[in-house]
């Protein structure tokens, strides 16, 4: 019997091989199909927040204290780090005095109604972003002697620095006119871009130019002839989200001003505004185009330093359009080829998101 038993096995053991290898192969697809690689620089929204459906509660009473609760997620591709989201209360100080952030819900708090924090965005290994939930405890004031109850508004401003990056291929043609033969390995053309790129501030066209350049009319012969052409990009850029952009310098200073954006600061380029850089591939690696309007106004015809060669977006109705330039001109006799574009979007970005409770006085018997 102990031979027979043994001999069992023995038959038994290929079967047992082919069923290991079967469950092993079957991990291994599941495994594949959960860490399949996303664009992740997609979307049209950076941070997204709303207040706690019980927090604020419905009705609290005066003289009282009552949670508030703001669950945000950062569905964009741009990570805030080293606490540089911040989040203000805003609320009728005469009823609620006073606001206390939770330290716990992983906030810093900076101020007496302010509050700063981090939190990460889509990336490869979490790709919905992540979500934080900031909590808080108000204290609530004292009615008027006639009033038995008022409805209280409560406002959470989120400020926050974000950037919009695309990466993108184009085509550079020397051939202006069209007249050499041959096929060529790529066509000037323009790139409508839909979808946004994982930020709220979206670039949606790519316009590409060839602009010919005529040589200096007082050489020795006297004569004039194209010899390069320098290329040259349009750029369409649309605020797609409900906030407001602002300088990406100055977003902390204005998070408690996010109800003016028509005043004397929008003279100071700081309301409404994004810087924009864009790089092609040179000899020594990336180039970067000059942008134009830059920061001062300025479209410098020479080359300038990087900080010049910035392009500063002005948005009206949400939209603007830059052009950015190739600082070296490209000789005609080269043929056509595709060059990688990377394009920044740089600038901070405030928005608002609401929630009411009423206050009342206790009950009396």
């Amino acid at each position: 019997m102990a031979g027979n038993a043994i001999d069992l096995n023995t038959k038994m053991k290929p079967k047992n091989i082919i069923l290991i290898a079967l469950l092993f192969l079957i991990g291994c697809g599941t495994s594949s199909q959960q860490s399949k690689i996303v664009n992740v620089y997609t979307g049209t929204q950076g941070l997204v927040a709303e207040f706690s459906k019980s927090a604020p509660p419905p009705k609290v009473f005066e003289k009282s204290a009552f949670p508030i609760a703001v669950k945000i997620r950062n569905a964009g591709a741009y990570s805030l780090q080293a606490n540089d989201g911040i989040i203000s209360i805003g609320r009728e100080k005469d009823y609620i005095p006073l606001i206390r952030f939770d330290s716990s819900s992983g906030v810093t708090q900076t101020t007496e109604s302010k509050a700063a924090f981090s939190i990460n965005g889509k990336s490869q290994l979490n790709q919905a972003g992540d979500e934080v939930l900031i909590t808080a405890t108000a204290t609530t004031g004292n009615l008027e002697e006639q009033s038995e109850s008022k409805t209280s508004l409560l406002t959470a401003t989120l400020c926050y620095p974000y950037k919009t990056t695309l990466s993108s291929t184009m085509c550079i043609d020397p051939d202006v006119i069209g007249l050499r033969p041959g096929k060529k390995v790529c066509t000037v053309k323009d790139i409508p871009l839909s979808g946004g790129q994982g930020a709220p501030i979206a670039i949606t066209k790519i316009e590409p130019v060839m602009v010919p350049e005529v040589d200096d009319p007082n050489k020795e012969n006297k004569e004039k002839f194209i010899g390069y052409i320098r290329p040259q990009f349009l750029i369409y850029v649309e605020n797609k989200a409900n906030g407001i952009s602002v300088d990406q310098s100055k977003y902390r200073n204005v998070c408690d001003r996010q109800d003016l954006p028509d005043s004397g600061l929008q003279k100071d380029n700081i309301w409404n505004v994004a810087t924009i850089r864009a790089f092609a591939s040179g000899k020594g690696g990336d180039v970067q185009l000059q942008c134009c309007p830059n920061r001062n106004g300025e479209c410098p015809e020479k080359e300038s330093d990087q900080y010049s060669k910035e392009g500063l977006l002005r948005f009206r109705d949400k939209k603007d359009f830059i052009r950015c330039t190739f600082t070296q001109p490209v000789p005609r006799n080269l043929d056509a080829y595709t060059s990688p574009l990377r394009i920044e979007v740089d600038y901070g970005y405030i928005q608002t998101v609401t929630a009411s409770t009423l206050l009342q006085k206790p009950l009396r018997h």
